[in-house]
């Protein structure tokens, strides 16, 4: 079904999102958009038609031979992540060559125009997405609001001194900042705006989670001890005896008021589970949105099965009974090898996710439990995704930044650093590599540690730690660990998704520079750089000698699949939208749709020196040839 566009959809907000679409398209070469592309230095002749105010010069691109017709894009060259970047000027479409050429004001009408010319299956997939961007417009204002409001009560108040408020606030500001690729990342799909007010982390409300009385024999726990705070029949106001037989699964209220009776029968577990009546535990929603921060209980998150999407249509939030054992397992193998290593011993820290259950197998009927180490209860915890996130600037601090609140970086090199933003930035790059370097080249371990289960947790005097969480999509390679590490292997040798195994060090290289370098190192230098930290191209350098200095600390490792990639003209980037949303699985033949990737992004690293002396170099050509690997 159609979304209708909102009248109260500000003109930034599509401006906004037409931006991060047509970017994700050139990035990601949809129907070949960058490598048919002619670049253009002038405002195309058959443009003059057009009914708007004088177009700019250029550069333009012009893409001639799409299934919908001729497509001109206004660009200006790139060097992160793509070669072409939207250039803020009208995009334009025509059907056909007798036709007069028309403007394309928000992205939805580009991606259903795209749409138009090609097959049934596809351009479902289209009109689909076209529904997504104008859901991402809408929720994109109400998170504004939302982050106007918030920002505006802490400027009178202090910095929290509880750790989890802290915690609270600091995921806050993260839910407020969007992801640095998937354009629409801001919809969940699945969420109008009401529930995104009532579930959604920007909002972070409270509410009380709800339960079904499940038969014994369909409820299958990795542990058969539940917490002490675990509610009895009673309290969710069902019969004590039902405790002989039955076991209570957490339910998000959400789900429990969206579809969960259609999917018991659907399931023919109708008859079998008991909802019970009453609600019971407060939770808070985290910057994941399903993983619940529990109220009196902080150190405690949940995370439930929940019928919404993100990150692409087909991410859609259950919980597969395999990822319950293999998150655990995979948690060993970290922990015995921080145990183990001096390199990581005291630096890399661990959620427990030991404990979870599922219903007869049911990905929508399940839990995993999330208990946070004790060393949280007296640092900050800070998420790498927020690093990023503009601070609302508390009273103290817009007096001493003249009235303009900063970033969360500033706030905690201020806090941490002495004030030395280039010193946190040293420390959190030595520790990113320290650790993902020595999984990589000594273990053959490379973690899906995005930038949201990646947290940094800080303490004064400049201590930093790594504390990752939700482990159960790495890439591990066998050989390396079954021959060189016996006694690690059989840890995970029990693994139940072989999506995890890789026979060479291909994939979790590229796990390494689509996870680690592209989402938690690049955005900040990015960010550093546009506020003024440094050059661009020395903050990458900054980069290249931590990845130097890690290296040269396990000088038995072989480091050349590091050294060779840092001199690569391309690096692999993650296409997202188009395993995603866009395209089947049978096209694109991946077996995951978060790792889908083409060799197109420009090498960041490998420009770093070359940058330093010529700032305005010339972009790598349109024509960019397309290495997409399942």
């Amino acid at each position: 079904m159609t979304l209708d566009a909102s009248p109260m959809i500000e003109t930034d907000d599509r401006r906004y999102m037409l931006a991060r679409v047509v970017d994700a398209l050139l990035r990601e070469d949809v129907q070949g958009i960058t490598r048919q592309a002619r670049v253009l230095e002038e405002a195309p002749v058959a443009l003059s038609r057009l009914e708007t105010p004088p177009l700019s010069p250029g550069p333009w691109l012009e893409i001639p031979a799409l299934a919908s017709g001729t497509l001109w894009l206004p660009v200006t060259p790139e060097r992160f992540m793509q070669s072409w970047r939207y250039r803020h000027a009208p995009v334009v479409v025509v059907d056909a060559p007798d036709e007069r050429p028309r403007e394309l004001k928000d992205a939805a009408s580009l991606i259903a125009w795209l749409g138009e010319g090609l097959e049934a299956e596809a351009r479902d997939y289209y009109a689909a997405f076209a529904d997504e961007c104008r859901l991402a417009e809408q929720h994109r204002l109400a998170c504004r609001e939302a982050r106007d409001d918030y920002f505006g009560r802490c400027a009178i108040a202090p910095l929290p001194t509880e750790w989890s408020a802290r915690f609270a606030h600091y995921d806050r500001l993260a839910a407020f900042q969007d992801h640095p690729f998937y354009p629409t990342a801001r919809a969940k799909l699945g969420f109008d705006v009401t529930a995104l007010r009532r579930f959604a982390p920007e909002f972070q409300p409270r509410f009380m989670l709800r339960w079904l009385a499940v038969p014994e024999a369909l409820f299958h726990a990795s542990v058969t001890t539940l917490p002490e705070w675990w509610p009895s029949p009673e309290r969710v106001g069902l019969d004590a005896r039902l405790a002989r037989d039955h076991r209570l699964l957490p339910v998000h209220p959400f789900l429990w008021a969206s579809g969960l009776d259609a999917m018991l029968e659907e399931a023919g577990l109708a008859e079998g589970v008991i909802k019970a009546p009453l609600a019971a535990v407060e939770v808070q929603p985290t910057l994941s949105v399903r993983s619940l921060m529990l109220t009196e209980r902080p150190e405690t998150h949940i995370k439930l099965p929940l019928t919404i999407r993100t990150l692409g249509s087909r991410n859609i939030r259950t919980i597969k009974p395999s990822t319950i054992g293999d998150g655990h397992r995979v948690q060993c193998l970290l922990g015995a090898i921080a145990e183990q290593d001096a390199r990581l011993a005291g630096r890399l820290l661990l959620t427990d996710e030991h404990q979870g259950a599922h219903v007869a197998g049911q990905s929508f009927l399940g839990f995993i439990l999330r208990r946070y180490p004790s060393a949280v209860e007296d640092a900050t915890l800070v998420s790498v995704a927020g690093l990023v996130a503009p601070s609302p600037g508390r009273a103290n601090q817009r007096e001493a930044a003249g009235g303009n609140g900063g970033v969360v970086y500033e706030e905690l090199a201020e806090r941490f650093f002495d004030g030395d933003v280039r010193a946190f930035l040293r420390a959190y790059l030595r520790l990113t590599f320290d650790i993902h370097l020595t999984l990589w080249l000594r273990y053959g371990v490379a973690l899906e540690s995005n930038q949201q289960n990646s947290m940094l947790l800080l303490r004064q005097g400049g201590e930093m730690r790594l504390l990752l969480k939700d482990n159960d999509a790495p890439r591990l390679q066998r050989d390396r660990l079954e021959t060189r590490w016996p006694a690690l292997y059989r840890l995970v040798e029990g693994l139940e998704d072989p999506r995890i195994w890789s026979e060479s060090s291909r994939a979790l290289e590229q796990m390494f520079v689509t996870i680690t370098l592209q989402l938690n190192v690049a955005p900040l230098i990015e960010h550093l750089a546009a506020r003024g930290h440094g050059e661009r191209g020395e903050l990458y350098g900054e980069v290249r000698r931590a990845m130097a200095d890690s290296l040269a600390a396990m000088p038995e490792e072989d480091a050349s699949p590091v050294t060779g990639l840092l001199e690569r003209d391309f690096l692999d980037a993650k296409y997202l939208l188009t395993a995603g949303t866009l395209a089947s699985k049978a096209s694109t033949g991946a077996s995951d749709i978060n790792k889908f990737y083409g060799r197109t992004a420009p090498n960041f690293l490998k420009s770093a020196i070359g940058d330093q002396a010529s700032p305005g170099a010339a972009p790598a050509s349109a024509n960019t040839r397309l290495e997409a690997t399942p």
